[in-house]
């Protein structure tokens, strides 16, 4: 098995689906189906449950789906750390949470770049802790996150604070509403972001503090794939209101939920490097 099994099984486990798997893959249906094949060979397991509407992941599917997560993470933290040592002296590193990504424009990233001449960005994603953790620690000279961090030794300005909000189909009886609260959300199956996003720890503890546990039926790497499974009427999707709403089709509904717990969206640097012209520029293009 190499790195790209697991991008696979990731997306089919997320998709449900080997054909949309394998669209986002750039591979054939077919050739998707031999790698899975390939994959249970060696582990000696049945990942997926092959069925007319679709896959079902096993319990070994979901076990390996959850572990694939973490290796996925570290691979990404292992290459970003090789890159870093090859270009030491001539990096600028911008830390951003899951998610974030939707904050900073591909145009405004490359004008930054322009502006750092010689030396070269290198934007790191991960869980809101991990980031916040290299932060602290040293590893980034800026970053995107979500929530305070909390120490002295840090400047922290808070960008923006997004909404929570419940992703609804036409025909669903809350699609006509306004806004809604957690406690609508009880008895309905939820489809979000995965662990790694704060959105979906958001909406665990805005559950929890309502005295339920909220019913989740599908987890994504994707925000799109939000959209997409609720269209398709699998659920009600959670995301935050970070889009630009003409992108959203007109049979979907993005409605606030009134007290769920928002998205406060902070960049932070360390106060010994408020005066670094590499940071004031970051600064000025995401003002």
């Amino acid at each position: 098995m190499d790195i790209k099994d697991f991008h696979a099984i990731i997306e089919c486990y997320e998709t449900r689906s080997i054909n949309k798997a394998a669209k986002t893959l750039y591979i054939t249906p077919q050739g998707l189906g031999k790698l899975l094949d390939r994959v249970e060979h060696e582990l000696q397991v049945k990942l997926f449950e092959r069925t007319k509407q679709g896959l079902i992941p096993t319990e070994s599917g979901t076990f390996f789906y959850e572990k694939s997560l973490g290796i996925i993470s570290k691979a990404h933290e292992l290459e970003a750390g090789l890159e870093v040592i090859k270009n030491k002296s001539n990096v600028f590193k911008v830390g951003y949470s899951c998610g974030l990504i939707r904050m900073l424009p591909l145009v405004k990233v490359e004008q930054f770049q322009e502006k750092l001449s010689n030396t070269k960005l290198v934007l790191e994603e991960g869980p809101n802790d991990e980031i916040k953790d290299a932060l602290i620690r040293g590893k980034l000279d800026i970053a995107l996150v979500i929530g305070r961090i909390a120490g002295s030794d840090f400047v922290e300005e808070e960008l923006a604070s997004k909404t929570m909000c419940a992703v609804v189909p036409k025909n669903h009886p809350l699609y006509s509403r306004s806004s809604i609260k957690i406690a609508d959300l009880k008895d309905e199956q939820l489809i979000c972001l995965n662990e790694k996003y704060q959105s979906y720890r958001n909406l665990v503890s805005s559950c929890e503090r309502e005295g339920f546990y909220p019913n989740i039926r599908i987890k994504t790497m994707e925000a799109s794939m939000i959209y997409e499974f609720v269209a398709e009427g699998l659920g009600i999707g959670i995301d935050v209101d970070i889009h630009n709403k003409k992108s959203i089709s007109a049979d979907i509904n993005l409605i606030p939920i009134e007290d769920a717990i928002n998205w406060n969206v902070y960049v932070a640097y360390e106060k010994s490097k408020a005066d670094d012209k590499d940071v004031k520029a970051f600064l000025d293009m995401i003002r």
